[in-house]
């Protein structure tokens, strides 16, 4: 079969954490002999932030001149992008050739579409033999596929309150389920603010945290940032495209890594500077007009964008125009929330996924979260074309609300794009 054919059998899968077990997948790995791997594995989970933390790692560790795979989900526009080797998506064939062993192997044990992935990735990464093979936890963590392997390093980036009706209803709960990436007498790297659940974890294990604004912290300057551990300081880094927390924990894990491999400073800022991923703050621009893609999809993730924009509306002195749809499993009045203050006009569209929430539904929302002055249309293209149509010069329109949001408008092939500063 080709891609499109597999692609089509995966959709076909069940979604989600289908059963709190990871025997099935397991018994899968163990027969493709993929449970074992020569090098360190960084296992990464958290709400939000575990994409762009893989990808400064990747990015500073192929500076470094390190053998690097990398699994990050969801895609945005192709599949291929969850799955790299050495910085570049996977090629066809070899998707192909990997779906085709794991679907022999599996025999009648059922899969879900993220296990199913995520062996394909592993059957990968194992040919491969990288030094460091980094692995974004698709949900949750503790029976989440990517967790059948045993990470040398684990990572939670934050815990808020998202997928509750799988995870649980509190941030204790969410977090006792993240908290089973750890590893006995390993180390864990975590942002700020993590819930009891999570330190409880790491005792019991006795494993040893690092925490931001604990054992490790940044500040943001002008036009550069620092980081510090301990009494070390690394000055005058560059400022990248994805969010500095993200890059903090992501040196943190680099400064373990340095215990076993060589990483110099001209590779963490060569890194910092390269690391880029779509739909993460992302600018472009359509027929002069700037847009900004980011697939903030639940509170805290909105908060941070409401920040953003803020800045950038206090810049340009211009309006906020928002192109929103967003998915039924969200808590989509708490996301609006934070954005009503700084969004101007908002354009409400329907995306062409079954689990889509309605334009009525979602201006039902926007309503309750306090926003106003918005256009009910059909499609989120239609949206994003009545947007462009009222921007105004110094306007900024912002994509957000799922990574189905942005791939929708991204997918318009009528707009010229291209990265502002080009």
């Amino acid at each position: 079969m080709n891609l499109t054919d597999w692609l089509q059998q995966l959709e076909s899968l069940p979604f989600g954490l289908t059963n709190k077990s990871l025997a099935s997948v397991k018994h899968v790995a163990k027969k493709l002999d993929i449970l074992n791997f020569s090098g360190k594995i960084v296992t990464v989970a958290g709400t939000n932030g575990k994409g762009s933390v893989v990808i400064f790692l990747e990015s500073i560790l192929l500076q470094a001149g390190l053998k690097t795979a990398a699994y990050i989900s969801p895609h945005v526009l192709n599949y291929n992008e969850r799955i790299r080797l050495n910085g570049k998506d996977i090629d066809d064939t070899t998707l192909c050739q990997a779906f085709s062993l794991v679907e022999a192997a599996r025999a009648d044990i059922i899969l879900s579409y993220f296990e199913f992935s995520t062996l394909a990735a592993l059957v990968v990464f194992k040919k491969q033999s990288p030094d460091i093979l980094i692995l974004e936890v698709g949900l949750g963590g503790r029976f989440d596929a990517v967790n059948i392997l045993d990470s040398d390093i684990s990572v939670i980036t934050t815990i808020a309150l998202d997928h509750t009706h799988i995870l649980g209803e509190s941030r204790e709960a969410i977090g006792y389920e993240k908290s089973g990436i750890m590893r006995p007498l390993r180390p864990v790297v975590c942002g700020d603010n993590m819930p009891a659940s999570v330190y409880a974890a790491a005792d019991g294990l006795k494993a040893k945290l690092y925490c931001l604004n604990k054992d490790f912290s940044y500040r943001e300057q002008t036009s550069s940032w620092l980081w510090r551990f301990g009494n070390g300081v690394i000055d005058n880094l560059p400022l990248p495209r994805l969010p500095i927390i993200s890059a903090s924990l992501a040196l943190m894990v680099v400064k373990l890594l340095a215990q076993n491999f060589t990483i110099t400073g001209s590779a963490i800022i060569n890194g910092l500077k390269a690391a880029f991923l779509p739909g993460r703050f992302e600018r472009l621009v359509f027929f002069g007009k700037e847009v900004i893609f980011d697939v903030a999809h639940n509170e805290e993730a909105a908060s941070l964008l409401a920040i953003n924009l803020a800045k950038e509306k206090e810049k340009f002195q211009g309006r906020i125009l928002a192109v929103v749809s967003m998915l039924k499993d969200k808590d989509i009045t708490a996301s609006l929330t934070p954005l009503v203050k700084v969004v101007d006009r908002w354009y409400l569209g329907l995306l062409s996924d079954e689990r889509a929430v309605t334009v009525a539904q979602l201006s039902q929302a926007l309503r309750k979260a306090g926003g106003a002055n918005f256009t009910l249309l059909p499609t989120v293209a239609a949206s994003f074309s009545q947007a462009i149509a009222e921007c105004q010069e110094k306007d900024r329109i912002a994509v957000f609300g799922s990574f189905h949001t942005v791939a929708e408008v991204l997918k318009i092939k009528n707009y010229s794009i291209k990265n502002v500063g080009e």
